[in-house]
């Protein structure tokens, strides 16, 4: 194996312990794909009829059953791993019901933290190949990503939005030279997550522009899972054409595009951008650097088709999600409908990281630190504050972490808390961190040994990066 890929799979380790270590919580999302993971392995059908009683994230659907209201690629997913842990613990007469908390971790950990994991190698082997990076560079772009971003958060929780958004950012970094692997890509993010379908004939065209056989090979790897779910909405909600979200009461509005879509609102604009309430770059000050990563792609002839590709796909989730009724995520830590998005603004992180200013150095490196602190403060206190709480990071993650205290118009807010006072760390009950086992229950020294794991193995990290530069 190269250096750079012991580098990736180092990486790659490091993360997926780190996404493991944490249990992000539950609530009807992540409970939603769990009950499909149950009932595709348990009793192999896609209807969750007597798993629902623990989430409103449900449709009705064809014959009088019950089904999720999403895509059902992370469900799918996650049922790999739970498939062997279902039959190690039927042999052993567990007691199944009674371990669902148990058993969601592993299985998110071994399904959506594992895909998170996987995008720092891809960005970092991106960055070296096709942009010309040097290792340190590199490795400080991929490890921005995964633990400066909602990637963090969102890889200890069974949301959809982490496999959409490796297999996205595949689509992406695989165009160019493996079209066929890319159209495979994004009918995989299709699955997981509806918003990346309008990806794919985005990434047609691309292709298109560069040649037609570039084309068809992307839409023949695309079109066998494009089918697919089409075959499932129709067994399951009666059309081809009449997604989960669509045929759910709860959520959708009459004269609205597939229920959940309105022109883009301003206020959504605003509140998924640079608010403090759910302000992609407020969370992850780091991507502002993709603005000079950008014109400095449009200055290499090699890069401009990845250009157009993280630009208008930019564009789009930044349409769609302001366009959407939920655009706010319901219980969530930063703008999640956008994470998708996340590892391509990494694209022009990398080729800015090509600048050779120490200034502008200096200042990238207090950004990045400043985004990974809270990432992973959210992650270890609450990954998914209420929608109630108008400044998640200032008015509640912050000085719960360091205070164990919060602000009275919070307390307001959440209206659990009867007190001020609260824990310090993993304030929802069915969130934790496998430290807690040692440490106790909402105790800051719980998180201990994985800041030691990671910031021993980042050390290690870049030491060998700096050495294969020098070499």
């Amino acid at each position: 194996m190269s250096t750079d890929g012991k580098i990736a799979a180092g990486l790659f380790l490091v993360a997926a312990v780190t996404f493991g270590y944490f249990d992000g919580g539950a609530g009807w999302n992540p409970y939603a794909h769990f009950d499909l993971t149950r009932a595709v392995v348990e009793r192999h059908t896609l209807y969750v009829d007597g798993y629902d009683v623990n989430t409103g994230d449900l449709s009705p659907g064809t014959g009088g059953h019950t089904y999720i209201n999403k895509p059902p690629g992370a469900s799918l997913l996650a049922a790999i791993p739970y498939a062997v842990v279902f039959a190690a613990e039927t042999l052993l007469h567990a007691p199944i019901d009674e371990m669902t908390r148990v058993n969601c971790w592993i299985a998110t950990a071994l399904s959506i933290g594992l895909c998170g994991a996987c995008i720092g190698p891809v960005l970092y082997l991106y960055g070296r190949r096709r942009i010309g990076t040097t290792a340190p560079a590199a490795l400080a772009v991929a490890a921005a990503v995964l633990f400066g971003t909602g990637v963090f958060p969102y890889s200890t929780m069974l949301f959809a939005q982490v496999p959409a958004t490796l297999f996205l950012l595949l689509a992406v970094v695989l165009l160019s030279r493996h079209p066929l692997l890319a159209g495979i890509a994004a009918g995989i993010a299709l699955s997981c997550f509806y918003v990346c379908g309008a990806a794919a004939p985005i990434l047609f065209i691309v292709a298109f522009l560069r040649s037609w056989r570039a084309a068809a090979r992307f839409a023949a790897g695309c079109l066998p899972l494009t089918v697919l779910m089409a075959i499932y909405q129709w067994h399951s909600f009666g059309s081809p054409f009449r997604t989960g979200m669509e045929a759910s009461t709860r959520f959708t509005e009459k004269g609205s595009l597939f229920g959940v879509l309105r022109p883009p609102s301003p206020e959504a604009l605003y509140g998924i951008s640079t608010s403090p309430y759910r302000g992609l770059f407020f969370a992850s000050p780091v991507l502002l650097f993709a603005v000079i990563g950008l014109v400095i792609m449009a200055r290499r002839g090699d890069l401009r088709q990845d250009l157009w590709a993280v630009v208008t796909l930019v564009a789009m989730f930044f349409l769609a999600i302001a366009s959407f009724n939920g655009w706010n995520g319901g219980c969530a830590f930063g703008p999640r409908y956008l994470l998708p998005i996340v590892p391509l603004l990494g694209i022009p992180l990398l080729a800015a990281s090509t600048i050779g200013s120490r200034p502008l150095r200096a200042l990238w490196i207090c950004a990045a630190l400043l985004s990974v602190s809270i990432h992973f403060i959210a992650t270890a206190t609450d990954p998914m504050p209420c929608p109630a709480v108008d400044n998640p990071i200032g008015g509640y993650l912050l000085p719960a972490f360091f205070t164990g205290r919060i602000p009275e118009e919070t307390r307001v807010a959440l209206p659990w808390y009867r007190t001020r006072s609260v824990g310090k760390i993993a304030l929802p009950g069915d969130s934790g961190n496998l430290g807690e086992l040692l440490f106790g229950r909402r105790k800051r020294a719980s998180l201990a040994p994985i800041v030691v794991w990671l910031a021993g193995g980042m050390s290690l990290l870049f030491r060998a990066a700096k050495k294969h530069r020098e070499a």
